[in-house]
């Protein structure tokens, strides 16, 4: 199995990353959400009334229009009289009409409809277009027809004036759409990192499980020698317990690097999560750790593609954008609402079904209006407090960026430090491997001639099998300082051709 193999079937298996991809899908919704603000919007009303009423015809002419003396008289007091009496006979012509129980009903029946299409825009102007149908009809009277049409057009002057500030929302929410694009990138970062540490472990549990088995090997093969000594009298019979309880050590730990092979394949599998279950004899086998060429890495070249690809940076920098959007959407709210409108139709009416569109298109019968609306809460301390707490915020992000940069800064100089480390581990290692098997060659020949003990051998022997675990230990963890400094700069997915499918906004 390859690493690349490893790679793929991770991304595309992985339950996790099948979760957190999810979210930014989610969050892209809200872009939606913000064009709406925009959208055109109409609106129809229709509505029919029927209203009854007392008829004022029956009492007309029952004491109305009294007080002709007192127009007559210069005399104040007389007219005084006069007044009241005439409130006296108005006042009991109402009560007869009230309680007349053969009393005149007015009926009015009326049917209207009206349609409205309105069309904010990001400029804080908002364009409508109104139409109003009326018929009217008085029983006995005969019937009224009314049309009327209407365009308007409002535009904010001061709060909720011109694109920055109306274009906040929908702002934001591409930033925050990109933000969560951002963090499952950052996510898929991890698993890569986390799939490629596993698939070295277990190539490393690998190479260790061979080298056990080659060291019980060599403990099985000082015994027998140890034993054909016995046979001749070179060597006593109390020396072959000495290698019995080696044999025993070596295969002790032999189990042991059997069982970290099975927990590294276990954990590999995991992160994998390929469509068949894991067996219970569960194994994988990676490729031989390759070959690795000496390469020399820049500070300043990892802090440079540190700066552009990793995407936690990245999501630092989207959020002080966010909290400048906010310091204008706060800013302006301190401002009062000072609206300008205008706007002009035309009207008709007539007593014939056709009358109400007769005159629309005329401007013989038209209407202007031309106005300011001002509003402002005095004090305004609300707004004052959300424009100051997003000044704050906004510097917050701006700090946490600088914080941020330098944890970059710090991880990458140890990531390169590790590397360094772990090269030169491997230079000493493979030396230290050549010497301790020329040692145990030289210990081993010394035996057989028996001018060595048991127990050199083994020391030697020892020294020699924790060199290579070592090596190989040394050739593994740098090829994970690698991966550790790629993840670091956030270059990982992009050198292992790891391209995620982001979905891009829609224009709808």
């Amino acid at each position: 199995m390859t690493l690349d193999a490893a790679l793929r079937t991770a991304f595309l298996r992985n339950r996790e990353l099948e979760v957190r991809e999810y979210a930014p899908e989610i969050i892209r919704q809200a872009i939606a959400e913000a064009r709406a603000a925009f959208d055109p919007s109409i609106s129809v009303t229709g509505e029919y009334s029927d209203q009854d009423r007392p008829s004022m015809d029956a009492g007309a002419g029952s004491g109305f229009g009294m007080g002709s003396a007192a127009g007559t008289s210069d005399n104040a007091v007389i007219q005084q009289l006069a007044d009241i009496r005439e409130f006296l006979e108005a006042a009991e012509t109402i009560r007869e009409i009230v309680q007349r129980p053969d009393i005149e009903v007015s009926t009015t029946e009326g049917f209207g409809t009206s349609v409205e299409l309105a069309q904010p825009l990001p400029t804080g102007t908002t364009l409508s277009l109104t139409g109003n149908y009326q018929r009217t009809a008085l029983l006995g009277s005969g019937t009224d027809y009314t049309g009327t049409w209407n365009i308007a057009l409002t535009q904010a002057l001061l709060r909720g004036f011109g694109p920055d500030v109306n274009l906040v929302g929908l702002r934001k929410a591409r930033n925050n759409a990109a933000i969560g694009d951002l963090a499952f990138r950052d996510y898929a970062l991890t698993l890569a990192e986390g799939v490629e540490n596993s698939y070295w472990d277990l190539a490393l549990a690998r190479e260790t499980l061979r080298i056990r088995q080659f060291s019980l090997q060599l403990a099985q093969e000082q015994l027998a020698l140890n034993e054909a000594h016995i046979e001749v009298g070179k060597l006593p019979g109390s020396d072959r317990i000495s290698a019995e309880a080696e044999v025993a050590s070596q295969k002790a730990a032999l189990i042991s690097a059997q069982a970290d092979l099975h927990n590294s394949a276990i954990e590999l599998w995991r992160l994998m999560n390929p469509e068949s279950q894991a067996p219970a004899d569960l194994s994988l086998i990676p490729l031989p750790l390759p070959d690795l060429d000496a390469v020399s890495w820049s500070l300043d070249t990892s802090l440079a593609l540190a700066s552009q690809f990793r995407p936690d940076l990245a999501q630092a920098r989207l959020d002080v954008e966010n909290g400048t959007l906010d310091v204008v959407e706060t800013k302006n709210g301190l401002l009062p609402r000072l609206d300008a409108f205008v706007s002009y139709g035309t009207y008709s009416t007539g007593a014939t079904p056709g009358a109400w569109n007769d005159h629309l298109y005329e401007d013989t019968f038209d209407q202007v209006a031309v106005g300011l609306n001002f509003n402002m809460t005095l004090g305004n301390r609300a707004e004052k407090a959300r424009h100051r707490s997003a000044l704050y915020a906004r510097d917050q992000a701006a700090a946490a960026v600088r914080n941020l940069e330098q944890l970059v800064e710090t991880d990458i100089r140890k990531a390169l430090v590790e590397l360094d480390r772990q090269r030169e581990q491997i230079t000493a290692s493979q030396q230290e491997v050549a010497m301790r098997e020329e040692e145990l060659a030289v210990e081993t020949e010394q035996f057989r001639l028996g001018r060595s003990t048991n127990f050199d051998v083994m020391q030697v022997r020892r020294d020699y099998i924790q060199a290579r675990v070592d090596e190989v230990a040394a050739r593994v963890h740098y090829l994970q300082a690698l991966t550790a400094l790629f993840a670091r700069e956030g270059t990982l997915l992009t050198r292992r051709g790891v391209a995620l499918e982001i979905e891009e906004e829609k224009e709808s």
